[in-house]
């Protein structure tokens, strides 16, 4: 999971401050965003803070909670860290990192040949898009009151799951994906594997 949050704010860092600053876009697409040099510090520390909402209550591992305890809670990470430099208020952060992990809720941890490639680095991109799109619905839904699903609740589930889920699904490559292809069939089909040395 770690190529989404970096992925998020590169994304709020060259796409979405320059727009604003430079005044592309009509007047209601752009945000009322933090500052250029104010921005990686408002995203890291409400990311951050996110993030040990879920070590706290739930996990950040793959191996306790499936894949939803890493790349789920990196959306969520990301989605609040993004909400945060668009000016959300506490409540659409709040509702950002919800709609992050609501989405990522199940997701397990089945990576082929036990390496943290496939389908992880895929992954990686496609909840980046995620976080984007849950910082955006939470910034366009003006309203102030609570939603139906609270952080609070989604984290509780999140826990849960995790719990439930069968250890095949949290990297263990005993399971899902990686039980149908192995490191050969991968090299068979032209892919290279790689083994980083330690």
């Amino acid at each position: 999971a770690c190529g989404i949050i970096p992925a998020v704010l590169k994304y709020a860092l060259q796409e979405l401050i320059p727009k604003q600053f430079h005044g592309i876009g009509s007047r209601e697409d752009r945000y009322c965003l933090s500052p250029s040099k104010q921005a990686p510090r408002d995203f890291l520390l409400t990311a951050g803070l996110v993030g040990m909402i879920f070590k706290h209550n739930a996990s950040i591992s793959g191996a306790e909670a499936g894949c939803q305890g890493e790349v789920g809670v990196a959306t969520s990470m990301a989605a609040a860290g993004l909400t945060a430099v668009m000016g959300g208020s506490p409540i659409q952060i709040e509702r950002a990192a919800e709609i992050g992990m609501e989405h990522c809720l199940g997701l397990t941890c089945d990576p082929i040949g036990g390496l943290v490639q496939i389908p992880c680095m895929e992954r990686n991109s496609v909840s980046s898009n995620k976080a984007v799109n849950a910082a955006s619905l939470a910034i366009l839904n003006q309203e102030e009151s609570a939603h139906v699903v609270s952080l609070d609740k989604v984290v509780q589930v999140m826990k849960k799951t995790g719990d439930d889920m069968s250890h095949k699904y949290k990297e263990t490559s005993l399971g899902g994906l990686a039980l149908e292809f192995d490191e050969q069939d991968m090299i068979d089909q032209g892919y290279t594997v790689n083994h980083p040395a330690c």
